[in-house]
């Protein structure tokens, strides 16, 4: 049996980031990954297209302040820094100034009064506070794109809360590729599932499927339907302040395939957002890369998202689609795919959280420590970054700062 001041569960942002900080704290620390990889949601494959994507988070949210921006730079990464013209094409066609001002004009009347209620500490589902209009349908599509639910089931007060700058970067080579860097030198056993801690000892005992592991402080960075799905076992069980955090704080559906394309294919110059329709909530977001190895990436949120899914048809969806906006030829020049599946991977369950309606306050509940010794970390721990790499970095150090409180000087 071995035996650790920390083991962390999970290896993604907020496990490495948290392992990195106890490190740093000359703390000997453990990261048990169930997985046979290293990032978690943050994930850059390269072997089935022969490109980098990334089928987990792909931009660097608030990347003017957000510290993994300095990490890729310091690290030999090149940022990115075009933004992405989320709404600026529907199809091939560019909107009109005319166009995109109404829309801006539409986004920020309904965020203000999502504000505006989240100021009189107002929590209610999205869909109940904003009136119908041109645009309604094209806000709720982007609700489902940034939560992965629909309005109906997301929270006003958590939508609300969530900080951000506006400035969306990418990293060249896969922003998983930079999280797994930042693992090099972490002692982390891949492939290594925790099923229960036991914190009923003076230490903790973490039971993993290679073993037990000692620990006088626990990490654990699982996502909250996991936790809620309850494959993780903590001993005592926890109260039932914490079950109900992990089922209010839910993860969404958000799915992405990627389409190599045939050289001189993409009817762009540049990078390009674009959408299939605007008044419509179920449709999807798409991105194209034109020179070098050319690409399309289909995004899709909430409920649509997690249908097709469950019945395999995401890519079949995506290809619908963009038939439909650039003809048959266009989809003739598709030259592979991959699709994401993030709903069925066991280790996630879902794409990343957010807070049912009346439930945005359960995200403080999962910053109280469990057990004295137990601390949860992860974007879903994030009141105001939730859903993001930075938000689950900070809540990591977070925790591994509550973890050295603990531990103390010995």
């Amino acid at each position: 049996m071995s035996e650790f001041d920390a083991v962390i569960v999970g290896a993604g942002s907020a496990g490495i980031s948290a392992a990195r900080h106890l490190a740093q704290a000359g703390r000997s620390t453990v990261v048990l990954e169930a997985r046979d990889r290293v990032g978690g949601r943050a994930w850059t494959e390269t072997a089935t297209l022969g490109m980098p994507v990334d089928m987990g988070c792909a931009w660097l949210h608030s990347a003017d302040r957000n510290p993994w921006t300095q990490y890729a730079r310091a690290n030999g990464f090149i940022v990115d820094e075009r933004l992405p013209q989320w709404g600026a094409h529907v199809g091939r066609r560019r909107l009109s100034e005319n166009e995109r001002e109404e829309l801006g004009a539409a986004i920020q009347q309904y965020d203000s009064i999502l504000i505006d209620a989240a100021g009189q500490g107002i929590d209610v589902a999205v869909a109940d506070l904003l009136p119908q209009g041109p645009y309604r349908a094209r806000f709720d599509s982007i609700v489902t794109f940034l939560c992965g639910a629909e309005s109906t089931r997301m929270s006003s007060l958590d939508f609300a809360n969530y900080a951000d700058s506006g400035t969306d970067w990418a990293v060249q080579g896969g922003l998983g590729a930079l999280v797994a860097h930042a693992a090099d030198a972490l002692d982390v056993r891949l492939s290594t599932p925790v099923r229960q801690i036991d914190a009923r000892g003076p230490r903790a005992r973490v039971l993993t499927d290679a073993g037990i592991v000692d620990a006088r402080t626990v990490i654990v960075t699982v996502p909250t339907s996991v936790l809620a799905a309850q494959t993780l076992r903590f001993l005592p069980l926890p109260p039932p302040s914490f079950l109900e955090a992990f089922a209010g704080i839910p993860l969404g559906a958000n799915s992405k395939v990627f389409f190599r394309m045939a050289p001189g294919s993409l009817p762009f110059t540049e990078p390009t957002t674009f959408m299939a329709a605007q008044d419509s909530a179920r449709v999807g977001s798409y991105q194209a890369w034109p020179g070098g190895v050319e690409a399309v990436q289909a995004f899709f949120g909430g409920d649509l998202a997690r249908e097709l899914e469950r019945r395999g048809e995401t890519e079949h969806y995506a290809r619908d689609e963009l038939t439909q906006m650039f003809g048959t030829q266009f989809t003739g020049a598709i030259q592979g795919s991959v699709t994401t599946s993030w709903m069925h991977d066991p280790w996630s369950m879902g794409s990343y959280s957010h807070a049912l309606p009346g439930e945005a306050h359960r995200r403080q509940q999962l910053n109280e420590p469990l057990h004295g010794r137990i601390f949860l970390a992860g974007e879903a721990c994030s009141v105001h970054a939730s859903g993001t790499l930075h938000g689950a970095r900070d809540s990591g150090i977070s925790a591994a700062e509550k973890a050295l409180a603990v531990l103390g000087t010995t």
